[in-house]
């Protein structure tokens, strides 16, 4: 059974951030078997980053691995106790293999899984991507009504064998337009006589003068983060809010038993990205020898060409009255920062562009995987004086009054007070006429209006 233990989270200056619940599965039979905070018989590493202290470093590596992060599934309080659905994937049938279990027969098929979407170049887009074991036809029917999908586009598939050579090798993309803003479609995907389940997605509202839920999560594997996974899953059902933001890090790993990992866990959150948009940011889980392939095929996002080149891994979007920017924090660690020059400069451009357009899109909003702050011991980049991220981003998003940054990759909830050069510049998120960045290192999920952005802090 489940145990659960209570940690309370401080920001690192001190401001209390609240209390949160660590369900901790170890004590479950199978490969998790064993994994406890108290086995201690091994070199001890100084901290999991979770809130535990004294654990080993091959216990933590099996955390890890288990969990999508050192140290144990991080949940808010009120879902604490809660029977983990993890394995509900809302009625779906949903494809499921592994390097233990090979499934050959819809390996070697035209069946699509791995389904979702993506926002296009504006409100009247959407993307939407699927796999399949053979190749074929890549078409979607789509419609306004669940009877009558009486529309339909072609679209063009790729073949996937970049460090892939388990994994299904036929990705699907096609690109829908022309759609009305802010209106439901039903749909389903076709490759050759192989058709989907009828889904459903609303696109994008046009104009500026609304306000989008968003709900933003990073780090979460193929096995736990189920917590995480069953909030997206109840938000697809409910249509409750727009669209989802996944902050670096998929599936741990989406490369590894040659590629049947990344399928298990696109086939995991199919339920949730088949039906919002499931937008995206690399990890240094994704750089898997230097390649980031897998990132690069199984996802498109908007104003970059697909399958994604390895030197672009970045882009913006806008959703009403913000403009959104994804950026690689990963540049500074892969490549050998070939890419460093290129992303700085693109970032420049398009933050300049948004700061124009700061009348009618008032905020600027980035995210990337890598935080600058953190308040961890465990020896991440976020820890240093010398922090590369710290150095690569802070003084442009603070030049150029990027509103807000969240960042994952830690595993802790944390919320800092605006900060620039190591020091905290205000202790509201109010003050109109300064210029600085508020930052939020992200385990779990977030769910944000643009209301709750200016009322954050004043409800904790």
């Amino acid at each position: 059974m489940d145990q659960t233990f209570t940690h309370t989270a401080w920001s690192s200056n001190g401001i209390y951030l609240g209390k949160w619940s660590c369900l901790d599965s170890s004590v479950h039979t199978g490969s998790n078997a064993g994994i406890s905070p108290s086995n201690k018989d091994e070199e001890t590493a100084e901290t999991d980053g979770g809130g535990w202290q004294g654990i080993s470093k091959a216990t933590a590596e099996k955390l890890h691995i288990l969990y999508g992060g050192i140290g144990p599934v991080i949940i808010p309080e009120a879902f604490a106790g809660q029977k983990d659905s993890s394995t509900s994937k809302g009625g779906q049938s949903v494809v499921e293999r592994s390097a233990k279990s090979s499934n050959i027969e819809e390996e070697l098929s035209n069946k699509p899984e791995q389904i979702h979407l993506a926002y296009g170049e504006n409100p009247s887009e959407m993307v939407v991507m699927w796999s399949t074991g053979l190749a074929g036809l890549t078409e979607v029917r789509y419609g306004l009504l669940e009877n009558n999908l009486n529309m339909s586009t072609k679209g063009e598939h790729v073949i996937f064998t970049e460090r892939n050579s388990e994994g299904v090798k036929f990705v699907h993309r096609v690109k829908l337009a022309n759609l009305l803003p802010g209106t439901q479609y039903y749909y389903l995907v076709k490759t050759n006589d192989q058709e989907s389940e009828i889904l459903h997605f609303t696109t994008m509202k046009d104009g500026t003068n609304w306000s989008p839920t968003i709900i933003m999560f990073g780090d979460m594997g193929t096995r736990g983060g189920s917590p995480s996974l069953r909030i997206l899953n109840k938000a697809a059902l409910s249509q409750s809010v727009d669209a989802i933001i996944h902050t670096g890090d998929f599936a741990y790993d989406l490369h590894e038993e040659g590629g049947k990992v990344g399928d298990d866990f696109m086939n995991r959150i199919q339920y949730a990205a088949s039906r919002l948009p499931y937008m995206t940011c690399v990890g240094n889980h994704e750089i898997a020898w230097d390649t980031f392939s897998h990132y690069r095929y199984r996802f498109s996002m908007p104003g970059v060409a697909w399958p994604t080149p390895v030197d672009r891994l970045f882009y913006s979007f806008d959703m009403g009255p913000v403009h959104f920017i994804s950026y690689s924090t990963e540049v500074h660690f892969a490549r050998e920062g070939r890419d460093i020059a290129k992303q700085l400069a693109w970032l420049q451009e398009d933050l300049q562009e948004a700061n124009t357009n700061r009348n009618n899109r008032p905020w600027v909003i980035a995210f990337g995987h890598r935080p600058m702050y953190c308040s961890n011991n465990d020896r991440d980049d976020c820890t240093k004086e010398d922090s590369k991220v710290r150095q690569g981003f802070e003084k442009l998003f603070y030049d150029e009054g990027v509103d807000i940054i969240v960042e994952a990759h830690e595993h802790s909830y944390e919320r800092f007070w605006p900060m620039y050069g190591g020091e905290v510049t205000q202790r509201n998120y109010t003050t109109l006429g300064l210029r600085c960045t508020s930052s939020a290192v992200l385990q779990g999920v977030t769910s944000l209006t643009r209301s709750a952005l200016i009322q954050y802090s004043d409800q904790r």
